[in-house]
């Protein structure tokens, strides 16, 4: 990699000052007016149940945003790209909602569902040119650092060379090698050759990093340092200048992953400003872009990333949002749906919502467990029984410390047909596809059903179970738009328990609790509604101890979604 003369001398003087120095609150429920209300332009029903649920909830009638979108269950990836993400982040800049908005509410008419990514036959000549490239800069990563620690064993013999070749790896070995040099340097007797082999570490900087990565590295103060002269403190001024330039037109990019002009300026920004790491995270970004295999997903859990510019679309990301979520979050929005079967539906679940609210929830908890034991006969752990211990744990749980009546059945088979009755509150799993109505709810009840495919469909006629959960009074449910694996649905004894205190609203209960985005799961109900607001059955201090954690914030993060992100991948 050639360095032109003025990014030699930018380089130069980071390379000096970095080698001469070789470090929560309570939770605030969610806000009417932190909601963003997303619609289809083309459903007239769509935008009249948004306006009904201003209404009841007092959401600013500004905070509405009508897309254009196909009138159907489903959606193209693209479509989803140019026509979902594009316009509603634009609305949200516009209305100057960027940080206030926590929540977004997709309405009965957009499409639930985003169809695999079908690249076009450019597309496809785009990502092998990618790889190829991304091979011959890993290439050039490993020469670079085989060059600096064969620079190290040659003037200290006590060095050794590193192993590993990840990228992370190659890093720590950059890292140990230039120490090495540095001390090294410093003791030589020739003190010519000491500066002779600071500036071959001044070049692989340079190479390794660019400008972008020195001048974070060196920080705001370092322009000032007393003991630079004019010229040194011009230059490092100079680069500043540069590279907050360049971080501008690469966040610029970042932000039109779906337009290949786009694509292709960031990667020049990065081969001229990044060095070879940034630029071969700028390409991995990309190639996870481009690479098509399992890029299916529920609208509303890949719209929780509305933030985020480049990250990995092939299967799931864990929810930053989750209460086990232990690192400061990047900038992840709750999702819910308002849907159902028809518009009356939509209507009937916002109105009873609200009435029920006033009120309290009332009836009791029915538990459809499968009798499967966490072990196996030979000790070993079976994913089945930990996850069905999980309705035992919430049973026992409700037993204990509230005076809720329960009906707990521990046998394979589902409830019977209207066997259960004045039931609130409701979980059980398998019969896939195969809807029973096991239950009679009262009004305003939630309750979900864990089992593959159960929201394929939700506006035809079926036998799956979201849609019969709400044609049969249920309010808040959830459902994968495609085979989600087990261990993508919300714990029952983390859910439930959650909403029994009656101070998270049900988006927060629910996000706080599914393990996953850009996956395959919808939630259907009202975002604000309480069910328990009055006289809850649950104290947070009945709670488990990791689950009191939902009641605090989590750590702060800069809304940016950029490639630098910690949180993408990289």
């Amino acid at each position: 990699m050639n360095l032109n003369r003025s990014l030699h001398r930018f380089v130069l003087i980071a390379a000096v000052l970095c080698l001469a120095a070789l470090a929560s609150s309570a939770w605030a429920t969610l806000q009417p007016d932190e909601i963003l209300l997303i619609t289809n332009k083309n459903s007239p029903d769509s935008q009249k149940l948004a306006q009904t649920y201003c209404q009841l909830r007092g959401v600013p009638t500004t905070q509405m945003v009508a897309l254009d979108l196909p009138n159907a269950e489903e959606m193209a990836f693209s479509t989803y790209e140019t026509e979902v993400v594009a316009p509603v982040r634009q609305f949200l800049d516009d209305h100057h909602l960027r940080t206030k908005v926590k929540c977004l509410l997709t309405f009965y008419g957009v499409p639930f569902r985003i169809r695999a990514k079908q690249n076009t036959t450019a597309e496809d000549e785009e990502l092998i040119d990618l790889r190829k490239e991304e091979e011959g800069i890993v290439g050039q990563i490993q020469q670079t650092v085989t060059d600096l620690e064969n620079q190290a064993a040659g003037i200290d013999q006590l060095f050794r060379p590193g192993a590993g070749d990840t990228l992370a790896a190659l890093l720590a070995r950059s890292q140990a090698a230039m120490s090495a040099i540095a001390s090294a340097s410093a003791t030589m007797s020739n003190k010519s050759e000491g500066v002779q082999q600071v500036n071959r570490v001044i070049k692989a900087m340079g190479i390794l990093d660019g400008i972008i990565e020195l001048d974070a590295r060196m920080g705001p103060s370092e322009g000032k340092d007393p003991n630079a002269s004019d010229k040194q403190r011009q230059l490092r001024m100079e680069m500043h200048q540069r590279a907050l330039e360049a971080r501008a037109q690469m966040a610029h990019f970042q932000a039109e992953r779906w337009d290949p002009e786009a694509r292709s300026e960031l990667r020049q920004i990065a081969r001229d400003n990044a060095g070879l790491v940034g630029t071969l995270r700028v390409l991995e970004a990309q190639i996870n872009y481009l690479t098509t295999d399992a890029t299916a997903s529920a609208t509303d859990n890949e719209l929780a990333l509305l933030w985020w510019d480049y990250y990995p679309r092939q299967h799931w990301l864990t929810n930053p949002l989750n209460v086990d979520f232990t690192e400061s979050p990047p900038p992840t929005l709750m999702v819910m749906r308002l849907d159902g079967p028809d518009p009356g539906a939509v209507h009937r679940i916002m109105q009873t919502s609200v009435d029920v609210e006033k009120a309290g929830l009332k009836g009791i908890v029915a538990i459809d467990a499968r009798g499967i034991s966490a072990v196996d006969d030979k000790g070993n752990p079976n994913a089945f029984g930990e996850f069905d211990q999980t309705l035992r744990n919430l049973a026992y749980l409700i037993r204990v410390k509230t005076n809720l009546k329960i009906r707990l059945d521990d046998q394979d088979l589902v409830f019977p047909p209207h066997s259960v009755k004045n039931v609130a509150l409701y979980c059980g799993w398998y019969s896939v596809s195969h809807y029973i109505p096991g239950c009679d709810f009262n009004p305003g009840a939630v309750g979900y059903h864990i089992a593959s495919f159960e929201m394929v469909t939700l506006h035809t006629p079926s036998s799956y179970w979201v849609r019969g959960l709400i044609t049969d009074g249920v309010v808040a449910t959830l459902g994968s738009v495609a085979e989600p694996y087990l261990a993508a649905f919300p714990k029952p004894d983390e859910f439930f328990p959650l909403l029994l205190t009656g101070k998270l609203t049900l988006a927060e209960v629910y996000w706080k609790t599914t393990p996953m985005t850009s996956w395959m799961i919808s939630f259907i109900g009202d975002p604000l509604y309480r069910p328990y607001l009055h006289n809850p059955p649950l104290k947070v201090e009945d709670l488990p101890p990791r689950l009191r954690k939902a009641f605090h914030e989590q750590g702060s993060a800069t809304i940016s979604g950029s490639i630098d992100s910690s949180h993408t991948g990289y």
